[in-house]
């Protein structure tokens, strides 16, 4: 295997659970050196312990990025023990499901502080450092959602959006430095997000099919911080709509509520202010089941469809 960030310190925060967490792995693999920040504890540990299983150094440090002092503190710490940061990826997040009027004003600041402020603060903190140093990569983990509308989730994607507008800010400011910025813009991704996050609908939330894998993700992130670009996406078929907003946004509009509606909120659930307020340690994984349930469901269809289409073509032959 080729260990290229072999001798590399690399940060991920929200490594406790989905993309952070698969990420976390791929940068083991690849010989990094860890430091995994999450609001919790226990899940947190998991992660670093599966990090140390693979081969790397890798320790754990509770951090809510919504919180400035403990960002700092983040970063400090890690300074401290290893002298550098080289990347940095942003990926800790929160997500809600809830038309504007069904959420709380609370919840919605609540997404803001950690989808926006969270790199605002992390950047800030990490600036002076890697101007001294002349280089450092940031990673935004963003979200199809940074470039698309989406109803239901009005607080998500104004955070994304506003995330992306800062990224794409500082790839400018900072370009023909050493000082890199680069945004991964993944569709939906098989992660715990739909079961941990905040619901306000009345309804069971499921992700947006078609559903990529979080292991692709992970190595996304690893590929995004060793050849920055401005924009990497992790599944073609949500990215091809992102042209379609624009060349055809009647119909793109006129499409996404009823979509959100059939495929991504089904059945009856209370309402629940999911891990906004605190972490879901217990519902913390790398993975959501989500492809798994999938290939359950949908690989019977396919081998029945497949009979009954070779059935057909006997049924024909002998007549």
């Amino acid at each position: 295997m080729t260990h290229r960030f072999r001798g590399k310190i690399v940060v991920v925060t929200g490594a406790s659970s989905g993309i952070g967490r698969a990420a976390a792995h791929e940068f083991a693999r690849q010989g990094a050196t860890l430091v995994l920040a999450a609001r919790s504890h226990d899940s947190l540990e998991a992660a670093a312990a599966e990090c140390r299983a693979l081969g790397a150094e890798a320790v754990a440090i509770p951090t809510d990025i919504a919180d400035e002092h403990q960002v700092n503190d983040l970063v400090a710490t890690t300074t401290t023990r290893f002298g550098r940061i080289d990347v940095f990826v942003g990926n800790a997040g929160l997500f809600v499901y809830g038309l504007f009027d069904q959420t709380p004003v609370d919840s919605f600041k609540r997404v803001v502080d950690t989808n926006l402020y969270g790199h605002v603060n992390a950047v800030k903190a990490l600036l002076p450092h890697w101007q001294q140093r002349g280089k450092g990569t940031y990673v935004l983990v963003g979200s199809i959602q940074s470039l698309l509308s989406a109803p239901y989730q009005s607080a998500y994607v104004t955070s994304k959006h506003a995330a992306l507008g800062l990224v794409d800010t500082l790839g400018d400011e900072f370009a023909g430095t050493g000082i890199r910025f680069t945004a991964l813009l993944p569709s939906t991704i098989d992660t715990p997000i739909y079961q941990n996050g905040a619901n306000y609908t009345g309804k069971n939330s499921h992700p947006l099919p078609p559903t990529v894998s979080v292991e692709r993700a992970g190595r996304a992130v690893v590929t995004a911080a060793l050849h920055p670009k401005r924009y990497r996406f992790v599944g073609r078929i949500q990215a091809s709509l992102v042209p379609l907003q624009y060349v055809f946004p009647g119909l793109f509009h006129k499409i996404t509520k009823p979509m959100v509606e059939t495929f991504a909120l089904r059945g009856k659930g209370a309402p629940t202010d999911g891990n906004l307020l605190a972490p879901a340690d217990v519902g913390n994984a790398t993975n959501g089941g989500w492809v798994a349930k999938r290939r359950r469901v949908t690989r019977p269809l396919v081998w029945a469809g497949a009979a009954a289409a070779v059935a057909a073509v006997v049924l024909n032959r002998r007549r």
